[in-house]
């Protein structure tokens, strides 16, 4: 029989099979189908016995999975190649073999061993290609009986009903290798190159179970659970794409104790040794969006994280184009990026901003160490001139009028505009000064070395570590600080690591608990920094001002010229002292940004990596939250613009009182009815509503806008006028004092607590939200009144523990670089995290610890230093430490 023939026989058999929803109609076309296929392969096989290709029915029926292609460059036989034989129901040839990998599978009769087609040869052998047309036909039909008949099962068309599918995991496919195998035919258009053919060779591996082309689709993300819990990472395994670059012999050294054997038979198992795949492998992340028609499984819109190991010569854009030409059974999907840490692109010495990082960095380290050889070699001469001294008083008078203990130089202060050495003699300090005689161990010290010892860090680690405030401070500061930092970097842990866990929906659970609310309500305590700043700006500025130390700074000058000094000196100090390293770390946010942008497996959680290379400088001004939070540079530094903006009114307000003290009172209290006025028309207009599920809603409206948040500032800034009025001694009745530590508590109590399961309307929510942070703001200020005028009771020795100075002083550098730690932690992570309480606290401690030990590396280097140098400039004693 003719190879034309036997096509025509089967052809004819095909057309008269379909898959319909009778079930007598359907039975009796699959037994026709059968007897079809089994009459043609009888006689092939009878036709190759006299001379035809031997090989060819062996390799038309097969086995159970489908045969090696004889090359690399083989021709793939696509479902296009059958698109024209359809049969009267509109099914193609490979629709009703089963070819649409959705379909309900159905399994074949085995009740008579004739028409098992799988057992009728057992023989594996590849087919050779052949010159002749009806020999190609024949191979190209051979190829996709061998795909199809052999499954063990007949799957039904996804086109007519979608229900058909069972179970999540067939529903929920998107690329996999079954569908890479089988579309492959219509893929490869999408592809072209180096990575056309490489993906030829995984498809190719695949089909022949080799075990690289195993490991890549190992390696690569599907669905595995927790699609309803809120899991959108299907990342797979990064490591294990990267690894197989690689080439893991097997040992070949046994040990044959039982538990070595045991565990080198692990290593087996888990495959980390044989050879690698023909070509370098890459990770791709493919960020999608998917939909379906059917709501009940999918009812919005999803953002879904695939991880794919594919050949490294594939573009972000080819896989991108590669994966939206996919056809899932189910879903419909968009790309939206493609992520490659392989194909980042970015280096760090390429980058100038890295380069200015580098360079200030090694000169400040230079700096650090040279000071401090300086200040130990300055030591071991003050104390040896000390001893010469004490030993020529001893002689003369018979008696010792200075007694040291030589401990070393603490640090360089400044009195009455004279360079002072401190030396530590236990508790007390003897100062050697420029006025001291040369016979009496004088050492005088240029500006230029006194500027060097501020990089001290023996000096500048004393200073930070000191036990003890200054007598014009409010030592209560210290302990609330540390306390609300604490709370900060809490809530932020708890924030950035729910967008990176696979189980998002347990934060809806969490929020509806009684605890959680200590989470949203971490959003105060940016508050409590805005009253402490109000407070203290105000209470040091009287007290100096009544001492008459600024009149050094406008002395001979007439009032409005003396305020536009006082004015330019305060500003002036602040920018000195914040601003090294808020800018230090802008730069470094830059830098790890760009790197993660281009290198990590999961995105950035912002765009810093765009927005600081273009709007720095509205940092470096302050005033980046008078613009779009979209194009705000480290979106956490809203804090310190909106606080030096406080600070640049509070200055105009302050040196207005010290003349028009009823004037500066109405402004400030306009200030604030304006503040509060303001807040509640936006919330209102805007209708924002405060709500569990989000707390930073309406975020560049109500939340970073100053005009919104300078109600708590005022009301520090009262706090602290009143701390000077009374100087900081308020006789109070115990009555009084029990009343006023219930109301504060009781208010403390509603602000964190009082919305759990609450709804708001939404004028009860503007006023809610114009009053809640200045009632915060009032209640800290109350306990630094009570603390300060002896009303505390426990309170007070737990917010003015010394232990917490250390931590206190370090607290501006803990805010700039707790995010930083979180969004390295994060963007270092190949796999979402399964969150749970107690791995958040957890990770929340070690933050925590990471975050304090680096803001003591960059205050010793950069803030302490600007401080020292601000106390050797300033014209007036050592200022106040706080």
């Amino acid at each position: 029989m003719s190879p034309i023939v036997l096509i025509n026989i089967i052809l004819l058999s095909a057309t008269n099979t379909v898959i319909g929803s009778d079930p007598e109609i359907e039975n009796a076309r699959e037994e026709k189908l059968r007897s079809a296929l089994i009459d043609a392969f009888q006689n092939i096989k009878k036709a190759s016995s006299k001379g035809g290709d031997d090989d060819l029915s062996s390799d038309l029926i097969g086995s159970m999975i489908p045969l090696p292609n004889s090359g690399k460059h083989e021709k793939f036989t696509t479902d296009d190649s059958f698109d024209l034989f359809a049969d009267d129901d509109g099914l193609t040839f490979a629709e009703a073999f089963g070819n649409d990998e959705t379909a309900e599978k159905k399994q074949m009769s085995t009740t008579e061993k004739s028409h098992n087609v799988q057992h009728i040869v057992k023989t594996t052998k590849q087919v050779e290609k052949s010159t002749s047309i009806p020999s190609n036909i024949i191979g190209k039909l051979a190829d996709s009986i061998r795909n199809t008949v052999n499954e063990s099962s007949i799957q039904m068309p996804l086109v007519s009903n979608h229900t058909n599918l069972l179970g999540l995991e067939s529903m929920l496919r998107v690329v996999d290798a079954e569908i890479l195998v089988l579309q492959w035919g219509e893929l490869q258009k999408s592809v072209k190159g180096q990575c056309k053919e490489d993906l030829q060779e995984y498809v190719e591996g695949l089909q022949d179970r080799l075990l690289w082309a195993l490991k890549m689709e190992d390696a690569s993300g599907r669905y595995t659970a927790m699609f309803y819990w809120g899991n959108n990472y299907w990342t797979g395994s990064a490591e294990l794409c990267s690894v197989l670059n690689e080439l893991h012999a097997p040992s070949r050294h046994h040990n044959r104790s039982d538990g070595s054997q045991i565990f080198s038979e692990w290593r087996q198992d888990v495959s980390v040794s044989g050879l690698g795949p023909p070509f370098e492998t890459a990770f791709y992340n493919v960020r999608m969006t998917i939909t379906t028609d059917l709501p009940e499984i999918v009812r919005t819109r999803r953002t879904l994280h695939l991880g794919l190991c594919l050949p490294r010569t594939c573009s972000r854009e080819q896989v991108g184009q590669l994966v939206n030409a996919v056809h899932a059974p189910l879903l419909r999907h968009k790309v939206v990026t493609v992520r490659s840490p392989e194909h980042g692109g970015y280096t760090y010495l390429s980058d100038p901003t890295f380069q200015i990082l580098l360079a200030v960095s090694c000169t400040v380290a230079l700096l650090l160490v040279s000071a401090t050889f300086y200040d130990m070699r300055i030591a071991r001469e003050v104390r040896s001139r000390r001893r010469r001294v004490d030993n020529m008083t001893v002689a003369e008078n018979g008696a010792s009028d200075l007694k040291l203990d030589l401990n070393g130089l603490d640090a360089i202060t400044v009195s009455k505009g004279k360079s002072m050495y401190n030396v530590n003699n236990n508790n007390s300090e003897e100062r050697l000064t420029s006025e001291t005689a040369s016979t009496d161990g004088e050492l005088k010290l240029s500006v230029w070395s006194e500027l060097l010892l501020s990089f001290s860090l023996k000096a500048n680690i004393l200073q930070i570590f000191d036990q003890s405030v200054g007598a014009d401070t409010v030592p209560e500061v210290h302990g609330l600080r540390f306390f609300s930092m604490v709370w900060i970097i809490f809530g932020h842990t708890c924030i950035v690591v729910f967008k990176y866990a696979d189980n998002t929906a347990l934060r809806a659970i969490l929020e509806k608990s009684f605890l959680f609310q200590l989470v949203l309500s971490a959003v105060y305590s940016v508050d409590t920094f805005f009253c402490l700043g109000g407070i203290l700006v105000t209470f040091l500025y009287f007290r100096t001002s009544a001492k008459g130390k600024l009149d050094r700074l406008t002395k001979g000058h007439r009032k409005v010229t003396a305020g536009v000094l006082q004015f330019l000196g305060l500003i002036g100090y602040r920018f000195a002292r914040l601003t090294a390293p808020y800018l230090f770390m802008l730069g470094v946010v830059e830098v790890i940004m760009k790197w993660f942008a281009n290198n990590a497996v999961f995105e950035p959680p912002a765009m810093d990596h765009e927005t600081c290379p273009k709007y720095w400088w509205r940092n470096l001004l302050y005033i980046n939250t008078l613009f779009p939070v979209e194009q705000m540079c480290m979106l956490w530094s809203w804090y310190l613009s909106d606080d030096t903006q406080f600070y640049a009114v509070s200055a105009i307000l302050l040196i207005l009182a010290t003349s028009h003290f009823k004037l500066s009172a109405v402004l400030t209290g306009l200030f604030f009815l304006s503040s509060l006025v303001t807040t509640g028309f936006v919330a209102y207009s805007s209708e924002h509503v405060h709500n569990s599920e989000d707390p930073f809603t309406q975020f560049d409206k109500i939340y970073d806008k100053p005009w919104t948040r300078l109600g708590p500032y005022l009301v520090g800034m009262a706090t602290g006028w009143i701390l000077f009025k009374t100087n900081l001694n308020i006789k109070m009745g115990r009555v009084w004092a029990c009343v006023g530590w219930a109301v504060c508590t009781a208010t403390f109590l509603f602000l964190i607590f009082g919305l759990y399961r609450t709804e708001l309307g939404a004028l009860s929510a503007a006023v809610y939200s114009a009053l809640s942070h200045s009632l915060w703001a009032a209640c800290v200020g109350w306990v630094i009144v009570a603390c300060s005028t002896g009303h505390g009771g426990w309170v007070r020795p737990l917010l003015s523990a010394p232990v917490l100075y250390p931590f206190s002083r370090v607290t501006y550098c803990a805010y700039l670089v707790h995010p930083v730690v979180l969004r390295y932690v994060a963007m270092h992570l190949t796999h979402p995290i399964h969150l749970g309480e107690l791995l958040v606290f957890v990770l929340f401690l070690g933050l925590t610890v990471i975050s304090y030990f680096l803001a003591f590396v960059i205050s010793v280097a950069f803030e302490a230093p600007i401080v020292t140098m601000l106390k050797i400039v300033s014209p007036q004693k050592k200022p106040h430490r706080v």
